[in-house]
């Protein structure tokens, strides 16, 4: 009862409890108190009375040295916002800071339960595996992971693991320090999020951009191809009255004469057909580029060109792709585009025949190095192929009315040259090969836009 009234009044000086009572149970009691040393009377001597008291005082200066490094560790982990935790071997509790409050509860509630319970499951097998990792070789490890807390939410945490060793080097438990990063990954997320936002309103710009210079180039080619089918209109007609005019005269009698005159009138022909697809090319007072599916383009052309087909005799063979990305084009001249070409199948193909159609997505590396595609970059392909009939004429005697089956590269309409034109003002470009066994295949290119659906 004395050393407890003393001890209570003064429980930072150490004491030695002196009694005449040699009671081993009083002793440990005694010690359990707080006392440093339990001394009988009868078994003491001044040597062993003043080691006792050296050793009370180092001992509860060690006792106070560890009292203050526990309250200093106490406050500084009561008191910052990062995460604390000591685990056992087995990822275990020991001890959680109170910053564990807000995420998953009291700290004294999480002792002695598992550390991997809140893990969201896609992550908790990665984190368990680098924990017994670190417990077997005692080497910390940084890592991000999720936390899936009971209400459903999910925070993100960056963790950073130390080891504490026993006596013997071996690691009894992992110290891992963490910290809740949840609102700096939503900071990247929107910040990626922009950037991409960015780049997409970028490259639409670009497109747009690119589109507007293609209608404007469209639309000086249509003012120029007006004036000049305007200019030529009133020279052609007269050349025309001219050829008609000399058909009908003495001249004509000569067969010679007749075949000029024949050539002649074919060529004018020719020409007036020229004329009138710059004429009807440039109706339009603009030119609207946008976006489309080349598909749409090519059907609507056939759609015009149908009945002109079937009264030649010629049988259409189509395969369009269900999968074309789109192309920037001016709708209605690349319908009057594709429509020369079919027109130009009619004209050269006199006995019939078949039209092959076919449209295709190709890579870079699969179209010529002339249309200048860069890596990763598509092309639209449209494959025109005329295979005429074999002509039933007799050999060594001309054709009927001395006419001449035209070449298809000679166009129609328009014109190749003209077409040729008017796909590389959009963009494209325009491959002929023309023999005079298979007849006449055109490949048409365009580079398709990466970020637009069909």
């Amino acid at each position: 009862d004395g050393f407890q009234r003393v001890h209570a009044v003064a429980p930072r000086v150490p004491a030695i409890l002196l009694t005449g009572t040699d009671d081993e149970q009083l002793a440990l009691q005694a010690m359990r108190d707080g006392a440093q040393d339990y001394l009988v009377k009868g078994h003491l001597d001044p040597r062993s009375l003043a080691r006792s008291l050296r050793y009370a005082i180092e001992r509860k200066r060690a006792a106070e040295a560890l009292r203050q490094s526990e309250e200093f560790f106490r406050l500084i982990s009561e008191n910052v916002t990062d995460l604390i935790v000591v685990l056992d071997r087995e990822g275990r509790r020991l001890y959680n800071s109170s910053s564990y409050r807000n995420i998953l509860g009291e700290p004294a509630r999480l002792v002695g339960t598992s550390s991997f319970d809140e893990i969201h499951p896609d992550d908790r097998t990665r984190v368990r595996e680098l924990f017994f990792q670190t417990v077997q070789d005692g080497i910390g490890r940084r890592t991000d992971y999720r936390l899936l807390l009971r209400d459903g939410t999910v925070r993100h945490i960056e963790s950073q693991g130390s080891v504490i060793r026993d006596d013997s080097g071996r690691v009894s438990k992992v110290v891992v320090v963490s910290r809740d990063i949840t609102e700096r990954k939503l900071a990247e997320e929107t910040v990626r999020a922009a950037l991409a936002e960015l780049e997409k309103s970028h490259v639409e710009l670009k497109a747009a951009q690119r589109q507007i210079v293609q209608s404007e180039r469209l639309e000086a080619v249509s003012t120029f191809a007006a004036g000049v089918a305007h200019e030529v209109k009133n020279p052609l007609q007269a050349i025309v009255l001219g050829v008609d005019y000399l058909s009908h005269s003495s001249l004509a009698v000569d067969a010679t004469a007749r075949m000029v005159l024949q050539e002649m009138d074919h060529a004018v022909t020719r020409a007036d057909g020229i004329i009138k697809g710059l004429l009807e090319f440039s109706a339009s007072s603009r030119t609207h580029v946008r976006e489309l599916n080349l598909n749409t383009v090519i059907e609507a052309a056939l759609q015009s060109v149908a009945t002109d087909l079937t009264a030649a005799g010629i049988i259409l063979r189509f395969h369009l792709s269900a999968d074309l990305p789109a192309v920037s084009l001016d709708s209605r001249t690349m319908k009057h585009v594709f429509i020369n070409f079919f027109l130009n199948a009619v004209r050269t193909m006199p006995n019939g025949g078949h039209l092959d159609l076919r449209t295709e997505c190709r890579e870079a590396a699969q179209v010529p190095r002339s249309f200048r595609l860069k890596p990763g970059d598509r092309a639209v392909v449209a494959l025109i192929e005329q295979k005429p009939n074999p002509s039933p004429a007799i050999p060594g005697t001309n054709p009927p009315n001395g006419s001449a089956v035209a070449s298809p590269t000679q166009g129609a309409g328009l014109g190749l040259t003209v077409l040729r034109k008017l796909i590389e003002l959009h963009g494209g470009m325009v491959e002929c090969h023309e023999s005079s066994l298979e007849g006449c295949r055109f490949l048409i290119f365009f580079k398709a836009e990466s970020l637009s659906k069909p």
